[in-house]
């Protein structure tokens, strides 16, 4: 896929692919995003708010994920309610902001290696438990999530996804070199989670 300009949606959250995310749309910026990605048949990039140090402005992280809007709604508070499927991990490079702010910039897509599934999630066999855990939960169960146990990239990003993390540890997860990697962070994270939990 060649670079694109895509718009940007800065938010204080992190999105992972497979995943779905419902969001609230409010200030015009974002709600003319909106509209223009449903008529053009095209998605935007989440992408986590950060502090920058350099200047002391906010800024946002240069990897994100492209999302794909499956569904809207008008919400009882009046406000526009979106629900997005994150489709891939992406680069965003070239940012500019148009005249009503909103940022743009060209979007690559980063291609994760393949890793060896059986191999991988048989080192993690606690994860697994831990995913299927939570796959019970009734408000998870709302979410109607397609994971696939088989695949290593399914089960490290749902449950990245999933475990109450801070927005910080979650782009340290998506940032990830492969679904190896992002399982021994989400191992280390976790242990550390539990731990602090029985003090």
């Amino acid at each position: 896929m060649k670079d694109k300009q895509i718009s940007i949606f800065p938010l204080g959250i992190v999105v992972f692919p497979g995943s779905i995310q419902s969001l609230q749309i409010f200030e015009p910026r974002y709600l003319n995003m909106v509209k223009r990605c449903m008529a053009e048949d095209e998605g935007f990039v989440i992408t986590l708010l950060q502090n920058n140090l350099d200047n002391d402005e906010i800024g946002f992280a240069k990897k994100g994920s492209y999302v794909e809007i499956v569904d809207f709604n008008n919400l009882p508070n009046g406000l526009l309610g979106i629900t997005v499927k994150c489709i891939h991990k992406a680069e965003i490079k070239n940012i500019c902001k148009l005249d009503d702010g909103l940022n743009i910039g060209e979007i690559s897509p980063i291609i994760e290696p393949e890793v060896d599934d059986q191999a991988v999630l048989a080192e993690h066999p606690e994860l697994l438990n831990i995913l299927s855990q939570l796959m019970r939960h009734p408000e998870i169960e709302k979410l109607s999530l397609d994971i696939n146990f088989d695949s290593a990239n399914s089960v490290s990003n749902h449950l990245s996804g999933l475990v109450p993390f801070t927005g910080e540890q979650k782009q340290k997860l998506l940032e990830a070199f492969d679904a190896s990697q992002r399982l021994s962070i989400l191992d280390n994270l976790i242990t550390k989670l539990t731990s602090s939990k029985q003090v």
